[in-house]
């Protein structure tokens, strides 16, 4: 884990020790051919934000329950199932420092270690309760049709891409927060201001994401058709064929980038205002400082 979040997230530093020893016998337990690279995998640079927003958001709500660490093994799981896949279609070489398995083997053998993961959560999801199966897979369903709308609209504007991200990034982040509202009656009020602050944060962090790709002049979500924020927006002002962007690679994309990047900061703004009536303490504010460290370092 980055050293900066491992600071920041010091009040719950025992259950996140907790959570990764589960985590690693989970592992272990399901030990396959690959399971070398499958452990390098999961905990090599892994930022595990969606398990520590779980007990950040725990210790806001105050539940003390154990099945806490079902729905941040969950959440982790699935999200790690889901770069496993996303890498094969986007045919990336690199995860985490660390060659993909589409890579280092070939794309049947990433498939089935994505499944082997989904597999593994299921394992998890069956030990909780029925309103939190359901929940779950409201989500993922959702998340899927989320990354088939991607792959396959012909539709290239910027509230298209807009729910697009949502639906790829934000139900994934959404998902433990609802599974911990099922487990304790709560205010309303705080319930909406947490909900609010994690799809806002959701939506800033898939931003973030999108607006590196195009700095770095890689261009991979693009070379698979698939258009963000910055290229939508290059493609408006001078009413361009988004289809046609590899005649447009040489171009500066400057101004487009600091436009998208507009959008990242009013989403991030909104995440932070949303979590302001919280009751001051160690874990609200380490809230306050993982969201300005991961979305705008």
């Amino acid at each position: 884990m980055d050293e900066k979040i491992k600071k920041i997230v010091l009040p719950i530093k025992n259950n996140l020790e907790i959570f990764e020893k589960k985590l690693n016998d989970i592992i272990e337990e399901n030990s396959n051919p690959l399971n070398n690279h499958l452990h390098e995998f999961m905990f090599q640079n892994a930022k595990r934000l969606r398990a520590i927003f779980v007990f950040l958001f725990a210790e806001i709500l105050n539940i003390k329950d154990e099945i806490i660490f079902d729905i941040a093994l969950l959440s982790e799981l699935i999200h790690s199932a889901s770069l496993v896949h996303d890498d094969i279609i986007d045919e990336s070489n690199k995860r985490r420092n660390i060659e993909t398995f589409n890579s280092k083997f070939n794309s049947k053998i990433a498939v089935l270690e994505g499944d082997l993961l989904l597999a593994i959560a299921l394992e998890v999801l069956s030990k909780t309760n029925l309103e939190i199966v359901n929940i779950y897979s409201k989500r993922i369903k959702k998340t899927i049709l989320g990354e088939i709308s991607q792959n396959i609209s012909s539709n290239i504007d910027i509230n298209t891409y807009l729910d697009k991200t949502f639906n790829k990034t934000g139900n994934l982040f959404v998902v433990g927060l609802e599974a911990l509202f099922s487990l304790k009656k709560q205010d309303e009020i705080l319930k909406q201001n947490l909900l609010d602050f994690i799809k806002n944060y959701s939506m800033a962090f898939q931003l973030k994401n999108d607006i590196s790709d195009i700095k770095s002049k890689k261009f991979s979500d693009a070379k698979h058709k698939t258009y963000t924020l910055p290229l939508i927006l290059f493609a408006i002002e001078n009413k361009i064929n988004l289809m046609d962007f590899e005649k447009y690679l040489s171009f500066d994309f400057n101004k487009y980038i600091l436009q998208s990047e507009q959008y990242l900061e009013q989403y991030t703004k909104k995440a932070l205002k949303n979590i302001q009536q919280i009751e001051n303490n160690c874990y609200k504010q380490a809230l306050i400082e993982l969201t300005q460290y991961t979305l705008r370092s």
